[in-house]
């Protein structure tokens, strides 16, 4: 069985290498409704990064798009905190390095708060998606790249008619589990 229940969810292992074609049905991964858009499920595995563009259809797209007043509100706070905190590095870092030429430390105290920058927004992002609608929220959690490989992918799909389909579709390509 290519097929497999996971909760109320179906697991699906696909064999396919980076930059293969995996055929999707013409149809919404949400609500089986003709697909005019897509939803990218990315998962990183160590430095590499796979992204796969599902169908979606306009009206689960346009929920996709759609904040929630909370949403809006912490990403906004973010993009102020974020911007005050690396700030701050960056001036006490430029500080700390008096000993090194001016253009030296100015260019490391960037860096640095760059880099400080980019972990302060990764974790914002995680308060500001747990502030998202109830739908918006059963969207992205329709379909997921659970797990890849450089052969296989491994996804799971919410929606029954869609994971049969996509079964049908990539029939050759499918690892039994």
């Amino acid at each position: 069985m290519f097929l497999e229940r996971v909760g109320m969810s179906r697991q699906v292992i696909i064999k396919v290498q980076p930059n293969e074609t995996m055929f999707f049905p013409g149809i919404c991964v949400n609500c089986s409704t003709p697909a005019a858009d897509s939803i990218v499920l990315e998962k990183q595995h160590d430095r590499i990064i796979r992204r796969v563009d599902v169908p979606l259809c306009e009206a689960c797209a346009g929920l996709l798009r759609r904040e929630s007043g909370e949403e809006e509100r912490r990403r906004k706070l973010s993009w102020l905190i974020t911007a005050s905190a690396s700030l701050i590095v960056v001036v006490l870092l430029f500080m700390m390095l008096s000993a090194f030429p001016f253009w030296l430390r100015l260019f490391l105290a960037l860096i640095g708060g760059a880099i400080f920058a980019g972990s302060v927004r990764s974790l914002f992002q995680r308060v500001i998606e747990r502030a998202a609608l109830p739908e918006k929220r059963k969207i992205r959690e329709s379909a997921r790249l659970v797990s890849f490989s450089r052969q296989t992918a491994t996804f799971v799909f919410n929606n029954d008619s869609f994971a049969e389909r996509f079964v049908e579709l990539n029939q050759p390509a499918l690892v039994a589990s």
